[in-house]
């Protein structure tokens, strides 16, 4: 890397410049923060954070190497990827924005005259129209509906309107004309002189063509007709349509209501309100024709959060759920899969604005590269192998690289930096692997252009081994079976190690010290079949030389790592 920080004393200091220079080196700064890596989906993540009134888009890996960065001014929301291959954003209470997959700023999304813009939820179609909440202030005299009302509240009215590519409005809904103002839950405060009413905070277009809306302060879950405008269904809140079956605990202040591919329809609860105060996931399969809910899953992690406001919940390409826990000292972001058991988590060591993070397949079209991989087979310790790629450059003008990163050593790039690819053209890039030890050894190379805002990166995975680990362990990769050497190595004090099975079963996973004596067992349970990558954390323990060992039914492995402070 070229990129460093000096003097730097405080950690907090850290989190700042490494947010004011657009690069997060989790890897190497702040690696803790995954506490879970099993199997998660290879799709990257995407998630925006807040300090400060300055705003950070971010799409990294699952060892959170960005691949895409971009500063703005402002508190950022919803930060995702649209089905019309645009990245957008919203700023609180005054802009919607679209990128391409560059970073350029290329759209504006509006509301109609006369209703502010919300910044909860924006889903861009194919033909660029476009679904966008709205804001509409209405006078009331709430001293008829409550006492001690202002005879002249401003009552916060949520409104959607589908636009055109052309930002002309298609068609309007507002919530004003189909709600009762007392629905509203009670902990709203009818008394005041501006009342958040509706509080609506997703839209998702259903199957059918309708629209299903999340109304956070009704506690409620409403579809709406496309066609006419009318509701077609409540679910929740004080105006429920709908039976309820193993569930006596509702949802309570819910974000982010979406149709999952199985037909059922699926929250993130925020559990505001309800007794006890815990945040979920929660599934439920719908019978429309008879209005039966029947909760079908709810995951809260034990109990463990409880998140007030903000929150999300994505069913994603391997089937897999993430759930991005909104409000928290230290958010959360958790995939889990079919069984409830944990595949990624992300912990923040700090308090940032977020509000919901995504996963999307991506890549940016401000270069490409001719393979998505190179395998540099078998090389002998202290031998090298050379293998060449090609970066091309699509565009009107030139493309500039002024960064390679990689994290294992035993890969270099040996051209200098930084490299211009002229328009229409494309440049040859060559990667050396020299293995000065015995293993089997991965890493992704990270080709760049990065300023003080903007990083846009391309990965293409290495793959390379020694003579030695080809002849020992090839009745092991025969048999499905694989224990890699911990990446890095030596480390402080974090490391990651990753293990294959060709079958699902029970591992275990110890370290030991140079003496046989166990001194901790970093996991011992159930896996599935395929890779898993276990991070391990030896703060507690001394500078020294130690081992690891594998037990997966008759499979035995044993490796050295060595922890320096």
């Amino acid at each position: 890397m070229n990129r460093s920080y000096c003097n730097i004393k405080l950690l907090c200091l850290v989190f700042y410049l490494i947010l004011q220079t657009g690069y997060i080196s989790y890897s190497q700064d702040i690696n803790a923060i995954v506490t879970v890596n099993n199997n998660p989906s290879e799709e990257y993540l995407f998630t925006a954070l807040s300090f400060s009134g300055i705003g950070n888009l971010w799409i990294v890996d699952n060892d959170l190497t960005t691949v895409f960065y971009k500063k703005v001014s402002g508190a950022v929301y919803d930060f995702k990827y649209q089905p019309n291959g645009e990245l957008t954003y919203n700023i609180y209470s005054t802009q919607s924005y679209g990128l391409d997959s560059s970073g350029n700023l290329i759209n504006q999304f509006f509301t109609p005259e006369g209703f502010a813009l919300d910044i909860h939820e924006l889903i861009v179609l194919q033909d660029g129209s476009y679904y966008i909440l709205g804001r509409d202030h209405i006078t009331v005299d709430m001293s008829q509906y409550v006492t001690n009302g202002d005879t002249a509240a401003i009552l916060i009215a949520h409104t959607i309107h589908h636009m055109d590519a052309n930002d002309n409005e298609m068609w309007r809904w507002e919530s004003f004309n189909h709600y009762d103002i007392l629905d509203v839950d009670d902990n709203v405060d009818l008394t005041q002189h501006t009342i958040d009413w509706t509080h609506c905070n997703s839209i998702e277009v259903d199957s059918d063509g309708n629209i299903i809306i999340s109304v956070r302060n009704f506690n409620e879950v409403t579809k709406i007709s496309r066609q006419t405008g009318e509701i077609i269904w409540r679910l929740g809140g004080k105006k429920n349509q709908f039976q309820f079956i193993n569930d006596n605990r509702r949802f309570g202040r819910q974000h982010d209501v979406r149709r999952h591919s199985n037909g059922n329809l699926y929250l993130f609860d925020n559990g505001r309100y309800l007794i006890p105060e815990y945040s979920s996931y929660v599934e439920y399969e719908i019978d429309e024709n008879n209005l039966i809910a029947t909760l079908i899953r709810r995951y809260s992690r034990n109990e463990s959060i409880f998140t007030p406001s903000r929150g999300g919940v994505q069913e994603i390409g391997n089937g897999n759920i993430l759930v991005s826990w909104g409000e928290h000292i230290n958010p959360y972001i958790t995939e889990i899969n079919v069984e409830d058991s944990i595949e990624f988590e992300l912990v923040l060591p700090y308090t940032p604005h977020k509000y919901r993070a995504y996963r999307f397949p991506w890549q940016t079209n401000y270069i490409f590269i001719n393979t998505d991989s190179l395998n540099f087979g078998i090389v002998s310790i202290g031998d090298s192998s050379l293998q060449n790629l090609w970066v091309i450059n699509r565009k009107d003008s030139n493309a500039v690289l002024n960064e390679f990163y990689l994290r294992d050593s035993m890969f270099t790039v040996l051209d200098s930096l930084p490299i211009t690819v002229p328009s229409k053209d494309s440049v040859e890039i060559t990667v050396m692997f020299k293995p000065y030890s015995d293993g089997y050894f991965s890493d992704k190379l990270n080709i760049r252009y990065s300023t003080d805002t903007l990083l846009i990166g391309k990965q293409i995975k290495l793959v390379g081994q020694t003579t030695l680990v080809a002849v020992e362990d090839e009745a092991e990769q025969i048999k499905g079976y694989y224990l890699s050497q911990n990446f890095p190595n030596p480390f402080n004090p974090y490391t990651h190690i990753t293990f294959s099975i060709p079958k699902d079963e029970r591992v275990s996973l110890k370290i030991y010290n140079p003496l046989g004596e166990e001194i901790e067992e970093i996991v011992n349970k159930e896996f599935s079949s395929g890779k898993h990558t276990m991070y391990y954390n030896a703060s507690n323990l001394p500078s020294g030389i130690y081992y690891y060992r594998i037990n997966a039914g008759s499979f035995t492995k044993t490796k050295k790592l060595v922890l320096i402070k």
